[in-house]
């Protein structure tokens, strides 16, 4: 019978007061933050977005939430708000209520996703979210890209280049996005069963949360129209919900099984 990772009273004490050693997780997971956004090529991963890449510095929120509650998850992900409004370069996160809002809620909706989406349910979001993303990357997403690529938008290397004559293909043969995204989506169903499900799905809601949650307070605040809203949260979204589970589940495994040991 599985165990799962947290009892209720470990829940409710989570709830109620830090412990030492929810202060030591904090401070680990949101300096972890911090050095994605500060080293160039982890924080940020070459992506088909029209960016060129994909964010990482909310996966630490999540792992946060879901391995040790979702004060723990808030606080990492206060940490990560922080790093973003003190090194904004856009307007958008000079606005604290969008640089923090979303960001301290990713840990904490992952927690709850993964507490409360286990088993089947888990499964199935888990594999439509990962094929509408693998459909999104080589289908809209790479139109996006290869049009920043041709425009000297994003800086070359070898991922980049190697995406950009995958996508060079894929333009070509429309078909093949839909046949990648049905074949990962079912792949994805087989893989996430078990124990992996839990930690797929709030990797999900956590990236989620941080897209949907910024992109919502920027229409609110500055206007944007639903399209460009619809655009980013698409090409960016989805991407980064690919890139947090993939390093997410390993992870959530590797802690599950130093632990009971």
């Amino acid at each position: 019978m599985r165990t799962p990772l947290h009892s209720p009273a470990t829940a409710s004490r989570g709830l109620v007061r830090l412990t030492t050693h929810d202060v030591v997780i904090t401070g680990m997971l949101g300096a972890l933050a911090i050095v994605l956004g500060s080293i160039p090529g982890l924080g940020f991963i070459p992506a088909p977005t029209p960016a060129g890449s994909a964010t990482t510095m909310h996966i630490p929120a999540i792992l946060a939430g879901i391995l040790e509650g979702p004060v723990v998850g808030a606080f990492v992900g206060f940490i990560f708000g922080f790093f973003s409004f003190t090194r904004a370069t856009l307007p958008f996160f000079k606005n604290p209520l969008i640089a923090f809002g979303p960001r301290i809620l990713i840990g904490v909706l992952a927690f709850y996703a993964f507490t409360l989406l286990r088993g089947r349910y888990a499964r199935v979001l888990s594999g439509l979210a990962l094929g509408a993303a693998f459909y999104t990357m080589l289908g809209p997403g790479a139109a996006r890209f290869n049009q920043a690529f041709a425009e000297g938008k994003i800086k070359t290397g070898w991922v980049v280049n190697l995406f950009h004559t995958i996508t060079s293909f894929t333009a070509t043969n429309p078909w093949l996005p839909v046949v990648v995204g049905l074949l990962a989506a079912y792949g994805a169903y087989r893989v996430l069963g078990g124990e992996n499900a839990a930690p797929a799905v709030g990797a999900i809601i956590g990236t989620l949360t941080n897209t949907v949650g910024v992109l919502g307070l920027i229409k609110v605040f500055f206007g944007w129209p639903w399209e460009a809203v619809l655009l980013v949260g698409v090409t960016h979204g989805l991407p980064e919900v690919f890139l947090a589970v993939v390093v997410t589940v390993p992870i959530y495994r590797a802690v599950r099984y130093i632990r009971r040991t």
